[in-house]
């Protein structure tokens, strides 16, 4: 035979070893409450493939009356753990010592009566969290209020009815594993959470590190980049874009996209189209996030090769401007160092057959040099 308690009720039922076992298949009937009983819902179920063992429970019974603490001590200890104490004082030093999961305390006892042990009870952090059942002869409504308000959790008369009391202290029990099952469940979700959010702040570092040397690099490069959000306001940007820009990189940010490239006669496909001649041309990328939604883009600095070829042009028609007559006497130098060596080395015939080519080649340079400036003055002039 084994001993089963309803969760209903708490009554304590006395059930054959066969039905217990079969219990997964056939449900047994509290014989108290005729509430149906299936393995989960036996008080404890905390092993729910094995019998039922109360005496993990530990309960404090503080009174005066020594014949009933025996009385209630040889009653209950078969199913659970039982201490006893006389006065308010030893109940007090008993329930700090061994932490029983409940306490049944007398009401009227001389010196310190019930209320004080509850009050003092409630106030020791050690003993606070006792559940605490008064139990008093007396049966006026003001002395329950008085119980509840200081804390206890439920009130019997005496004389005591041995079942009402073995299902009010089973209850209480279902409500003390209850309450510690849901703080088990919380702590091991805080520390789930804890966990998790470890390893997210450990992705987000990896993510910032990768970001720092992304950025480190595009900051590194000649191309000139910079980052636009969603509204088309600049949030990055390298130090040649901001250079090619001629502002600072705090003054460049926040700043219209539109309103900076247009000022710096810059154009961009999608953001601003060309309408007319441009500098340069920016290459629009769209950024997408992980849904696939643009966020934002890129814009990364194209040179326009009409422009290029002009400004080379203009390079190179300033420098000959510059030096046109030093060009033409440093050719006549040339022409004429030519000349007198070869007067000075008439007779010598080694010389002259090696001459010969140079002088031929030093007057054709002379005429292209010349149609060249003549042409690019020209030019110039119409």
């Amino acid at each position: 035979m084994k001993v089963i308690f309803c969760e209903e009720c708490g009554g304590r039922n006395t059930v054959q070893d066969e039905l217990l076992e079969q219990i997964d298949k056939q449900p047994v009937s509290c014989q108290f409450c005729g509430n149906v009983m299936s393995k989960e819902t036996i008080i404890p179920h905390k092993c729910a493939d094995k019998t039922i063992n109360t005496l993990h429970y530990h309960l404090l019974f503080i009174d005066d009356d020594v014949f009933h603490l025996q009385l209630m001590k040889k009653t209950l200890e078969k199913e659970f753990t039982v201490s006893i104490a006389s006065t308010g004082i030893h109940g007090l030093d008993l329930a700090a010592a061994r932490q029983p999961d409940l306490i049944l305390l007398d009401l009227n006892m001389p010196g310190m009566d019930g209320y004080e042990v509850c009050r003092r009870l409630k106030e020791n952090p050690k003993t606070r969290r006792i559940a605490v059942i008064f139990v008093s002869a007396r049966d006026r409504e003001d002395d329950e209020c008085q119980g509840f308000s200081l804390g206890a959790v439920d009130y019997i008369s005496k004389p005591i009815n041995l079942q009402i009391l073995n299902a009010r202290i089973m209850v209480q029990l279902r409500i003390k594993q209850l309450l510690e099952q849901q703080r088990l469940h919380s702590d091991s979700l805080i520390q789930s959470l804890h966990q998790n959010s470890m390893a997210v702040e450990t992705e987000l570092d990896q993510l910032r590190r990768e970001n720092s040397r992304l950025l480190a690099v595009l900051d590194s490069v000649q191309e000139k980049i910079f980052i636009e959000n969603e509204d088309g306001l600049i949030f990055w940007a390298n130090r040649q874009a901001a250079e090619y820009f001629g502002l600072t990189l705090p003054d460049l940010l926040g700043r219209s996209s539109r309103e900076v490239l247009s000022s710096n006669g810059a154009v961009c496909d999608e953001c601003l189209p060309a309408a007319g001649s441009y500098h340069v041309k920016f290459l629009h990328l769209p950024l997408f996030n992980e849904d696939g939604e643009v966020e934002g883009s890129a814009h990364i600095l194209q040179e326009n090769p009409a422009q290029l070829c002009q400004a080379a042009e203009s390079v190179i028609n300033s420098f000959i401007d510059r030096n046109r007559e030093a060009i033409r006497e440093n050719l006549a130098t040339i022409l004429f160092g030519i000349d007198a060596v070869s007067s000075i080395l008439r007779d010598n015939k080694e010389f002259e057959t090696v001459s010969r080519p140079v002088i031929k080649a030093a007057e054709r340079l002379d005429q292209m040099v010349g149609t060249l400036l003549d042409f690019q003055r020209s030019d110039r002039e119409s």
